[in-house]
Formats: structure tokens, sequence, C-alpha cells
């Protein structure tokens, strides 16, 4: 059961207002694993932030984990004071390494931050139906691999001459091989170079390299 402020007349007006506002999401990338299309967590906040942002409303999500599980939380948050958040979502990762919990984090908080807002996403199957049924608390369907993707995307859907050059900023902070940064963009996106990553990918990319730990 989620939890709440004391009151929350005024948040519940607002999310009716947003979701009486706020339309379908369409899909934004695809998972080749599964051959599905899915919506990815950067293009669902691009589409509901100014919507949100009308009503008052904002969305925070809090990542935790016990060295082997993936937790996030998600809270609506009204200009009121007045909160709602959800149970914790709780994920395996694939594998125990910062790809592996990084890949779950954005891979919950996606789905976490759907279903807070009671958003439509069509016919969304990034996870193959999570590959286990409905993702649960007790035993958990493990999240895929970051997606990738055949063909870079084109135009302005790439990623930035400042993202690249933060993105080498932090490998070299962070003191990640040549060979390793390459294997984290190809996980990213199946592409070799990092001026091939969309968008979406580059934001993903970035949050990898932040939240790196090396050996």
């Amino acid at each position: 059961m989620c939890s709440k402020s004391e009151t929350i007349n005024k948040i519940a007006a607002a999310l009716v207002a947003f979701n009486g506002e706020v339309k379908s999401i369409s899909h934004d990338s695809t998972n080749p694993h599964f051959k599905s299309q899915y919506t990815s967590l950067d293009h669902m906040i691009d589409e509901t932030k100014p919507i949100l942002h009308k009503h008052g409303l904002t969305v925070m999500q809090f990542p935790g984990g016990d060295g082997e599980k993936i937790t996030v939380r998600t809270m609506i948050l009204h200009d009121s004071g007045e909160w709602i958040e959800t149970e914790p979502l709780t994920l395996k990762p694939v594998k125990l390494d910062p790809q592996g919990a990084g890949s779950a984090i954005t891979y919950a908080r996606r789905y976490s931050y759907a279903a807070a807002l009671s958003l439509s996403l069509g016919d969304d199957d990034d996870g193959n139906a999570a590959s286990a049924g409905p993702a649960q608390t007790s035993r958990p369907a493990a999240p895929p691999s970051a997606p990738r993707t055949s063909q870079p995307p084109a135009g302005n859907n790439l990623i930035t001459e400042a993202q690249i050059k933060y993105c080498h900023k932090l490998k070299n902070d962070k003191h990640i091989l040549e060979d390793d940064f390459r294997r984290m963009i190809e996980e990213i996106s199946g592409q070799e170079s990092l001026k091939e990553l969309g968008k979406s990918q580059a934001h993903e990319f970035i949050n990898l390299l932040t939240n790196y730990v090396g050996a």
C-alpha cells in the first residue's frame, strides 16, 4: 500500500487534471532482444514534465538496494506540500556490477514512473512481459540489458558535442580503461562509436559513467 501525506485533496485534484490532459505516449526505442518497441524513461519525462509542472506536480525517484537487489521508490509531490509515495519496486540485476545496477535502476524507474502517473504507453513490452510475469517484491523478474539499436539515430537525435566531452571527462576522472569504455558504449547502443549514440542513450550512458565504480 502506498504512503501519503495527512491530506491529499489538492494533489488528488491536480492528478485528476493531469490525467485528463496527458495523452498516450508513443514509443521511441527498440529492444532487439525481444524485437519489441518501448517508451524510454527520458521520453516519458520529456512528455509529462510540462503538464506536471502546469498542475503544480513533480515526480522524485529514490534508488536503493542491499548489494544484490535494486529498489526504487517513486514519490509524487504537489506544491501544496501534499505527497503520495509508491511501495518500493524491487528487481535483481542480471549482473551484479555497476552496469547491471544502472540498467536495473533505469528499468525500475521507467515502470514505476509510468505506474505512479497511470500513463498509457500502448503495447509497451521492453521486457517481453518482464520475461516472467509482473514484477514482484519477493521474486522480481530480472531486467534485460540496456537496449541496443542496430542503426544509429540521425541528425538532431544524436549525442551532442558537449555530452561527448563530458563522457570523456568522466572516463578520465574515474580511470576507466579504453576497452571498458568501448564495451560500455556497445552495451548501451550496440554501436562502437560514442558519436553514434542517440539522445536518450546519451543520457543513459552519462548516468552509467556517473555511477561507475572501478574494480
